[in-house]
């Protein structure tokens, strides 16, 4: 069976890491690169919107911190409601730097899940690192927590199957995937390279064709609909944008592929004694 699970990022408006400190900031716009949070706010809301319209129950990993801003603006806990919400930090602190001490990292994760707690009024059960950069240490701290599964890894569709596998932790891994193009090149299930004009929807398709069992995380940024690395996006290319996701997701539902939340797919894993793949 063909699954699928379409998850967003939301974090700061094009974060980069900023030297000498954990917090990352946003891409320089005018000299200023302190963190914004205005592109991800929006891109946010046109998102779920879109997802509602589909009848696709997405996961949210919230960035705490950037939760708070858009919460200023918009109530979490009913615009979220229907989908699933988990964790992408507090700060989009690398957690794998090696300056700090599991203690420290572990208060991190607390700081977030409290946050995101009462901005949404549900603890995470998911987690998906800052920048990806996940190791033992964050997922021993993760599982020490209760967390049900990380979604950071990239993993290869091969022999037409791609999906969860089980961490020496006890963590499940829901890893995104990775394949080829049309020309043979490598792809990810990541949608950023669409959102800068360097992949089209077909592509993606296409990488959607080539596993027949298991597991395809879909994932994007919640800022990339609506700003790209290099500048701010007008209100037509933003619905162009939109459009394209659109379009890959319709075209994923045309192939017969079953949606649901991260949650929901390693619950039902677990439930149903679905093998997992260690490695």
């Amino acid at each position: 069976m063909r699954r699928a699970a379409f998850t967003v990022d939301v974090d700061r408006d094009v974060n980069v890491p900023m030297p000498g400190r954990t917090a990352a900031g946003s891409s320089p716009r005018d000299g200023d690169a302190s963190p914004r949070f205005s592109s991800s706010a929006r891109g946010l809301a046109l998102l779920v919107e879109l997802l509602d319209n589909l009848d696709i129950k997405g996961t949210f990993f919230l960035e705490a911190e950037t939760a708070q801003h858009i919460a200023m603006d918009l109530d979490l806990r009913d615009l979220l409601r229907g989908h699933e919400v988990a964790s992408h930090g507090l700060s989009h602190e690398d957690l794998t730097w090696e300056g700090y001490a599991y203690e420290g990292k572990g208060d991190i994760l607390d700081r977030a899940a409290e946050g995101i707690l009462a901005l949404t009024g549900r603890i995470p059960r998911g987690f998906r690192a800052p920048y990806q950069h996940a190791d033992g240490s964050l997922h021993k701290l993760l599982a020490e927590r209760g967390y049900l599964y990380d979604s950071s890894a990239t993993d290869d569709i091969e022999g037409g199957k791609i999906g969860l596998r089980a961490l020496p932790c006890g963590l499940t891994e829901a890893p995104l995937a990775r394949g080829v193009d049309a020309r043979g090149k490598p792809i990810h299930s990541y949608l950023w390279p669409m959102h800068e004009g360097k992949r089209r929807p077909e592509d993606y398709l296409h990488l959607l064709d080539q596993y027949d069992d298991g597991l395809m995380v879909i994932a994007t940024h919640s800022w990339h609909v609506v700003e790209t690395f290099a500048r701010r996006l007008g209100e037509r290319e933003v619905r162009a944008n939109l459009d394209d996701v659109r379009a890959v997701l319709e075209g994923a539902l045309d192939l017969g592929i079953e949606f649901a939340t991260l949650e929901e797919h390693v619950e039902a894993g677990k439930h149903q004694g679905r093998p997992e793949r260690s490695r």
